[in-house]
């Protein structure tokens, strides 16, 4: 009897923990945005926090001053951007988008004429409907823009957290760690360094490679005589984000807008991604990236899809600094156990 009691109090047990664990999950799953949002604002804050620190430390400049002090300086920079590309980009992007419809008859117009030039083209890629293509991929896009208020507004949540966390993060992280016992605190200490040391290197490393993968591809567009080279070079700069896949994206776009409005500029403009890219491949990531953990591609776009499928174009965006924290991780608590034993 008492052997039986001991039975039901264990499977009473486990059901309460898979009950809790699947509780749980779901709140996570349904909260996924808000989750999302808020571990964008302490990355944010793990990003900034240094910077502030140094303003109150340097200059004795109290905390909130000097996230005011920040946010006037990022204000003024992007203000200096913009002053010297950014009329460039919207005049070119308001030209695009008004001459859009006219460039989808185009591009269907010439390549019916290649089917008919080379038919051995058609035999290869004959389901594939450019036009319907193209159109469907911008019924996406609409409706990607029309949830844009929710992301801007969830945005800007992550951006007063992360305003809010930066000026009192030792703070917060004492807290954080002041919920394991005591003999584990050190640990978890060094383990939180070691992951906002991760973010701040691969921040610090994407944002030198998209501003100069950018800026050579705007500039070699522009020695060409490519029509929308800003646009070109803000997308890829932009796109960099994404690994592998991203560059891929924006040279089939770049490809397909240039030949509707001038076939003759094709070569030219895949030639300066060739280049860009040579650069980037030989120069660039060697330089900026060598103090980086070493990504394996197949998991990271393995992972990439996980994030696309429960955060969206935004999941996309970080599954390689998510990725990358994720290995800091598997490093520091799981390798070691699978080492020893």
């Amino acid at each position: 009897m008492q052997q039986k009691n001991q039975l039901l109090s264990q499977a009473f047990q486990v059901c309460a923990i898979v009950l809790a664990v699947s509780t749980f999950a779901l709140l996570v799953y349904t909260g996924r945005f808000v989750l999302m949002m808020g571990l964008i604002g302490i990355g944010l804050a793990t990003l900034v926090s240094p910077m502030l620190r140094f303003l109150h430390e340097k200059f004795k400049i109290p905390r909130v001053l000097s996230v005011v002090t920040f946010l006037i300086v990022v204000a003024l920079v992007l203000a200096l951007g913009f002053w010297g590309i950014g009329n460039v980009v919207i005049d070119q992007l308001e030209d695009l988008t008004l001459k859009a419809p006219e460039l989808m008859n185009k591009l269907e117009e010439r390549w019916s004429a290649l089917y008919e030039r080379y038919p051995i083209i058609q035999d290869q890629i004959s389901t594939l409907n450019i036009s319907a293509t193209l159109k469907a991929g911008g019924s996406q896009i609409v409706k990607g823009a029309q949830s844009g208020a929710t992301l801007v507004s969830g945005l800007a949540f992550a951006f007063v957290i992360a305003m809010y966390a930066s000026i009192s993060a030792q703070s917060y992280l004492k807290r954080f760690v002041g919920l394991f016992p005591a003999s584990k605190r050190e640990r978890v200490t060094s383990i939180m360094g070691r992951l906002a040391l991760t973010l701040r290197k691969w921040f610090r490393a994407q944002l030198t490679d998209m501003a100069i993968i950018g800026g050579l591809t705007m500039f070699g567009l522009w020695l060409v005589g490519a029509k929308y080279w800003a646009v070109f070079g803000l997308l890829t700069a932009i796109l960099g984000l994404i690994p592998y896949l991203g560059i891929l994206i924006m040279v089939v776009v770049a490809g397909l807008v240039t030949f509707a409005s001038d076939p003759l500029m094709v070569p030219w403009v895949l030639g300066v991604f060739v280049i860009t890219q040579q650069i980037e491949g030989n120069i660039v990531l060697p330089l900026v990236m060598k103090d980086q953990i070493d990504i394996p591609e197949m998991p990271l776009l393995i992972f990439m899809l996980l994030m696309a499928t429960w955060f969206g174009l935004i999941g996309v965006f970080l599954s390689t600094p998510v990725f990358a924290l994720f290995k800091v991780l598997h490093a520091e608590l799981i390798r070691p156990k699978l080492e020893s034993s």
